[in-house]
This record gives C-alpha cells, sequence and structure tokens, in this order.
C-alpha cells in the first residue's frame, strides 16, 4: 500500500452537488496532468455569456465585469412545483428549486450515451440537448504504428505499420524487418522460392539452396484425386496463376495449387468438396477445362466455422462420362501459404433443388424429417436472422389450430441452422412469423391457426441441415408472452423467469428469433431505470424497456443482447407512466431479471475526491456520479488490476457509503470512456482493506459491474482503471433491500 492509504477516515460531511461550482473552480481541477486539456472535458461546465449581460446570471450587474458571478445557465423560469419545468430537452433532470422559485434543468451526460466506444462520451447540455463528444484518439505519435479504435474491444490498437499486408512490419519500422514493403510475397517469415529471382525471405540472397519450389502450381502438375477421401494440398510458394468467379478477399497475397478430380466411366456423380485451413482465406472453383475460365462450373468462397478456422464448400452435379473416365480441375486459392485440407465425396446426383421461392415451396410431412443442402443456394426471402447462405422453402397445411414446433440441426456441424417460420404470404420480410438461428433449432407457436404456412431453411455457413415440423394439441400463451396485459414486475426484486415452451411475440429487433416475456414496469415519478438480466451459460439473450403497445421499433427505449451475464441497460430520467421490460432467451433457458427504479435525480459531478483526505460520500439511497480519473493521481493498488506498471497502478478516486443496515448494493459504471476497474473495499479505516470477489474490470462496451450483498459498515468504492487507463467515467449506485 502507498502512504496514501494509511490517512485517517474523512470527517463526515453534508453531501453536495458540485456541478454549479465548475466555473468557480481553478482550470487545473479539470486538467489533466501535464496541464489543460486541448480536447473538450465531458464533464465541465459552459460559463456561457458574462454574467453582468445576463440578468438570470446570478451576477450582481452593473460593476466590475470582472466581480461577476459566472452565470448558471441550468436555471429556467418561475415555478411553484416540478411540473412545471418541463423544458422539452431529454437530457435534463427538471426540478423546481424551491428556495429560488424557479426550474433548475440539470443536464445529464450519461442520459446521451450512445453505447459506442470510438465516437467519444457524448454530453448534455442545457437548451441544446445531446451533442457529441470527442472521438477517442487513438495517436501514440509513432509513424510506424497504425493506431485504429477498435469498436468491438473498447480500446485503441497500435499495430506496427505493414504496408503490403504480408504480416511482418516495415523494414523502415523495425529491426530485420520486412526488405520489400510493396510486395506480400516477399517477408523474413515466408520461404525461399526457387528460381524466380527474388530475394523471398529478406537474407540477402536469391534462389539459394534449400529454396522451396511450388508443388501442384500449374496444370501440369496437379493433385491427382481418383477416389473420395481427405487429401492435402498446400499453397507454399504458389503463384496466383488462376481466374475464377471467387477468390480470397487480399488479391495482393493470393496464390492457388490445382487438382484433378478424377471421376470413372460410368453414371453422373455429384461431387462435394470442401477445403480448410486453420484461418487463412480460402476459396474452390471447380472447371471443365484447366485454364479456361469460361469452363467454370462452380466457385465457393469460404466461412468462418466454430474451431476458429475457415473453410469453402462446392458441390458439382451430374459430372463425368458413361464412356470415359473424366479429369476435372479444381482451383484451390488462399491468401497465405498454408496447408489445406481437401475432403472430396462422391455421392449420387441429386438434382438442382427446385423449391427456392415460396411459389415453388415442397410440401411436408409432420414428424417426417428431410434434409436442406445449402450449396449455391439463393437468397430470395427476407430473414430477420440474417443468415449467410440462401434459402430452400418448405409448406405445410393445418386443418385446425395446432401448436408447432419446427425442430433443426446440421448434420455435418459446418454451418448453424436459421429457421423462419412464414405465413401464407410468405416472400416479403413482414410475412415471417418468427425465426431462430442456433446450434439446435427449436422455433415454437402456440395455437397457430389453421392455414398455410412455410418453412425456409438457411444456415450461416454453407451445410446440409435436417428438420422436422412437429404438431400438438393447441394451447394458449402464459400472460406474460405478450406485452398486452402483462403481468407487474416489483421494481428492485429479482423476478426469475421460465422461459421454457415460450414463443417470440415481442420483435423490436433487439434479438430477433429469440423467445420472450413481458413484464409491466409503472413509474409514478420520472424514473432512473437500470435492467440487469442474469442468463444461463451458454445462450445468448437480451433485455429491454419499452413502450406498453411493444408494436414497431421505435417503441423500444433501451436494449442489450449478447451471451455474457449479467446483461444490463440503463434508461436515465424515465417520464412517469407505464412500460414494459422484455426478457428474452435465444434458447428458451430460464432467466432472471431485475428493474432497479429510484426517482430520477441530476448527477454528482466528481472533480475531486482523489484520495482518503477529500472521499466523497454516497447517500446510503445510492446516486449516480461521474468523473474522470485523469485529473487524479494513482493512490491505491487493485487486487484485479493484471495491466502491470508502477506502485498505486492507473489513477483512481475514491468515493465512500456508510451502510446501517445489511444491504444489495449493484454498481453499474455503464457508458465510460475506458477500460473500468471497480474495487470496493472494507473500513473504518480508509482506504479499507478490499472486499473478496468485489473487485470488476470492464472491457470494451461491458464496463465493471458489481452485485454485492454487503454487510453494515464503512465502504470505499476505488474508481481505478486497468493498467494505466483512465478517462470519464459514470458510476450507477443502486442500495436496496437483500
Amino acid at each position: 500500500m502507498t502512504s496514501a492509504e494509511t490517512k485517517a477516515p474523512p470527517p463526515t460531511r453534508p453531501l453536495r452537488n458540485l456541478r454549479w461550482l465548475a466555473p468557480l473552480l481553478p482550470a487545473a481541477v479539470f486538467a489533466g496532468a501535464c496541464g489543460p486539456s486541448t480536447a473538450p472535458n465531458p464533464f465541465t461546465v459552459d460559463a456561457g455569456p458574462d454574467a453582468a449581460e445576463d440578468p438570470d446570471a446570478g451576477g450582481t450587474g452593473g460593476g466590475n465585469p470582472g466581480d461577476a458571478a459566472p452565470p448558471d445557465d441550468t436555471l429556467g423560469g418561475p415555478c411553484n412545483d416540478d411540473a412545471q419545468c418541463d423544458d422539452t430537452i431529454a437530457c435534463t433532470v427538471d426540478t423546481c428549486d424551491l428556495a429560488l422559485g424557479r426550474c433548475r434543468h440539470s443536464p445529464d451526460d450519461g442520459a446521451c450515451q450512445d453505447g459506442f466506444y470510438c465516437d467519444g462520451v457524448e454530453r448534455c447540455e442545457p437548451k441544446l440537448g445531446c451533442l457529441p463528444g470527442a472521438p477517442v484518439a487513438c495517436s501514440d505519435g509513432d509513424v510506424c504504428t497504425i493506431d485504429t479504435c477498435v469498436e468491438s474491444t473498447g480500446a485503441c490498437t497500435h499495430v506496427l505499420r505493414d504496408a503490403d499486408g504480408d504480416g511482418t512490419a516495415d523494414g523502415h519500422c523495425v529491426a530485420n524487418g520486412d526488405c520489400n514493403d510493396d510486395d506480400p510475397k516477399v517477408s523474413p517469415a515466408l520461404p525461399e522460392v526457387c528460381a524466380n529471382g527474388k530475394d523471398d525471405d529478406c537474407d540477402g540472397a536469391v534462389d539459394e539452396a534449400g529454396c522451396a519450389s511450388p508443388e501442384h502450381d500449374t496444370c501440369a502438375d496437379p493433385l491427382v484425386i481418383d477416389a473420395p477421401g481427405a487429401y492435402t494440398i498446400n499453397t507454399t510458394a504458389a503463384a496466383s496463376n488462376f481466374a475464377a468467379s471467387c477468390n480470397v478477399d487480399n488479391q495482393a497475397g493470393a496464390r492457388d495449387v490445382v487438382a484433378a478430380i478424377v471421376l470413372p466411366a460410368g453414371p453422373p456423380l455429384d461431387v462435394e468438396i470442401s477445403a480448410r485451413t486453420n484461418g487463412a482465406d480460402v476459396a474452390l472453383a471447380l472447371l471443365g477445362q484447366c485454364g479456361d475460365p469460361s469452363s467454370e462450373i462452380t466457385c465457393g468462397k469460404s466461412f468462418f466455422n466454430a474451431q476458429g478456422g475457415r473453410f469453402a464448400k462446392i458441390r458439382g452435379r451430374s459430372l463425368g462420362d458413361p464412356a470415359q473416365s473424366v479429369a476435372l480441375p479444381l482451383y484451390v486459392f488462399t491468401d497465405a501459404n498454408t496447408p489445406v485440407v481437401l475432403d472430396v465425396a462422391f455421392l449420387p446426383p441429386e438434382p438442382v433443388a427446385t423449391n427456392e421461392t415460396c411459389g415453388t415451396a415442397e410440401p411436408i410431412s409432420f414428424g417426417v424429417p428431410f434434409l436442406s443442402t445449402l450449396i449455391d443456394v439463393d437468397q430470395d426471402v427476407g430473414i430477420a436472422c440474417m443468415p449467410l447462405t440462401g434459402e430452400l422453402l418448405y409448406s405445410f397445411e393445418l386443418a385446425s389450430p395446432a401448436n408447432v414446433h419446427v425442430y433443426a440441426s446440421s448434420v455435418d456441424g459446418d454451418g448453424a441452422p436459421v429457421i423462419s417460420l412464414r405465413d401464407a404470404a410468405c416472400a416479403l420480410p413482414e410475412d415471417e412469423i418468427t425465426c431462430q438461428s442456433a446450434k439446435i433449432v427449436d422455433v415454437f407457436r402456440h395455437a397457430l391457426p389453421a392455414g398455410t404456412y412455410h418453412v425456409a431453411v438457411a444456415a450461416g455457413a454453407p451445410t446440409t441441415v435436417s428438420t422436422t415440423v412437429v404438431i400438438e394439441p393447441p394451447t394458449e400463451p402464459l400472460p406474460d408472452e405478450t406485452c398486452a396485459g402483462a403481468p407487474t414486475i416489483t421494481p428492485n426484486v429479482t423476478r426469475d423467469v421460465d422461459l421454457l415452451e415460450r414463443q417470440d411475440d415481442v420483435q423490436l429487433g433487439c434479438l430477433p428469433g429469440a423467445v420472450d416475456a413481458a413484464y409491466t414496469l409503472s413509474l409514478p415519478v420520472a424514473s432512473d431505470v437500470l435492467l440487469v438480466q442474469r442468463i444461463s451459460q451458454g445462450d445468448s439473450a437480451a433485455v429491454s424497456l419499452a413502450l406498453p403497445l411493444c408494436a414497431e421499433p421505435s417503441d423500444e427505449l433501451a436494449c442489450v443482447a449478447g451471451g455474457q451475464s449479467p446483461l444490463r441497460v440503463g434508461k436515465r430520467n424515465v417520464p412517469a407512466g407505464e412500460y414494459r421490460v422484455i426478457a428474452e432467451s435465444l434458447l428458451g433457458q430460464p432467466v432472471q431479471v431485475t428493474a432497479f427504479v429510484r426517482k430520477s435525480a441530476p448527477p454528482l459531478v466528481v472533480p475531486f475526491a482523489d484520495a482518503c483526505a477529500d472521499v466523497l460520500m454516497i447517500p446510503e439511497t445510492g446516486g449516480f456520479f461521474q468523473g474522470n480519473t485523469a485529473n487524479a493521481t494513482a493512490s491505491f493498488n487493485a487486487g484485479c488490476d493484471q495491466g502491470g506498471g508502477p506502485e498505486g497502478g492507473a489513477r483512481d478516486q475514491l468515493l465512500g457509503l456508510s451502510l446501517s443496515d445489511k444491504k444489495r448494493v449493484v454498481l453499474d459504471m455503464s457508458g465510460s470512456g475506458y477500460t473500468t476497474l471497480l474495487d470496493v473495499r472494507k473500513g473504518p479505516d480508509c482506504p479499507g482493506v478490499e472486499v473478496p470477489k468485489a473487485c470488476a474490470v470492464g472491457y470494451g462496451q461491458n464496463k465493471s459491474f458489481l452485485d454485492l450483498t454487503l454487510d453494515p459498515g464503512m465502504y470505499f468504492l476505488q474508481i481505478d482503471g486497468l493498467g494505466q487507463d483512465a478517462g470519464p467515467w459514470f458510476l450507477d449506485v443502486r442500495v436496496i433491500d437483500p
């Protein structure tokens, strides 16, 4: 521990809102350690026009302008109660300041956050509303790095410059780097290729002993494949010789080899070929004549597989000659030197599927599995679950109302099935009843009326899908399955939700195809709402806040979807009224959902709280806080900080929370602008001792979150960053009965 950690606890002092003090504080309070920042600080307050010229500014007027108090642009007109103070600006908290008899419109930056990291921390300005934040500046000042803000990870990357994309940094930037930054096939990481007159491996010699000669690089030297099975072909040292209608995306690094698929004399065969790599992009093309692009039979680009590699799959139909054997060239394209595993199957011929449209849908029987080969299939209908392949269409008739299950799974495991249940009209996106994408699909509907229905079968990659439609006696949906008449959810109380035998009734776009349950949330006053949902392992889920009708995407007020538990999403300053909380699960697994609710209040800005001598106390009822650790010093270590660095870690701030009774304390740092670290310590002496399992790092969009049950006592909340990370932060503190 540092010396700062041995200081006595701070004296108790009344909580105060420091936002109004911002214009009076020294500029250094809001600046970084190296002086005033040139970038706009999202937590400072604009002083506005000169107080002497603004009668609403609270200045003395008529005197020395230097003696005038800064204007208070949060003040509005006269009032007697809060209801008279709506300024129509969604991000301000509107209250009547009874001491002044005037409205106060307190800006709330937390209400403006758009959930994206790279566009910076948005801010709220009175009279203007939400304004964009300063985009995250990732430059490290080094011309040899490519500095990028990555939205998916919520962090900056600094990748050594690699002009030709061959995986080796440019030679002018690093020692022993790439000796030719214009050629992606020249690098110290690549082998020397024989007889090409290049120094391929950057060792200063050309075509030296031990060089690699490509195999199967031309039509004259194919890999002969004359029987079904697995074969390995290697693109190391190969050139780019062939053209086809598909290829790898990185053409600068493209290379190709050729195999000969030899079919015996006899009846026609279908040939199905897949090519797999450990990560390199790959494509396949089957032709009738080597070197003649016009003879192409079929071509397929690559898809990602569950193991982290990539694969391409094609199927040539009714090939061969009854009188003689036939050799068909197979081009194998990659964007790197890599071995490629080819799986080749000779199959009985199957005609090209004719059920690609709703008008040609194939009738199916209940309880009887049917197979769909999703290779070279077009996309013809709109499916909300967004498959990557085309789809095949099937139809069935219900003579009377029935429950319907559509089960599906991949036969070969190459792609997750996507199943779309559609009405009689079928073709348009609005004709979709529901869809689902999962390894094992179970699309379910209660009591479908008598009539004609369609099933569209697609997938996330070329595969063969086995599908079965099963009907059962009709049952009615449970009361919480629709937004109309949804039962009440009690604020601040966790609710268990069993989603077995549920269907997808609420389709606002948060998680297409997920089954759901809806609950009524009544807000008697404008409130800050935080939804937290715990999900089952291996599931993907969503939780959202919506208007009562739940009819259009615009009815959705806040939503989060994903597979990391717990999911949480907040909405600040929600007007009084009735709303819906919607819990969703892709696999129909049980979830737990809590709607944390408290009366809306302005956020408390924390410009100080830099050490034990200046701890800011949190009311026992909680609140919403915002600050910026870039203005602080590094005072305290944290047990979950694995980012390395000097003693004290990143810059930090310290808040205090005194509990008189045992409480459930929920701490959420969503919306913060850096990789947060939140550490809870127990006193009585500051900074206290770390509470077990109460230190949380927040990566990417999932900022620090803790859900704790704490005994009575004094606690210290350390607002910190992973490694040396610092910046603007938000902290939502909910304190409720356990």
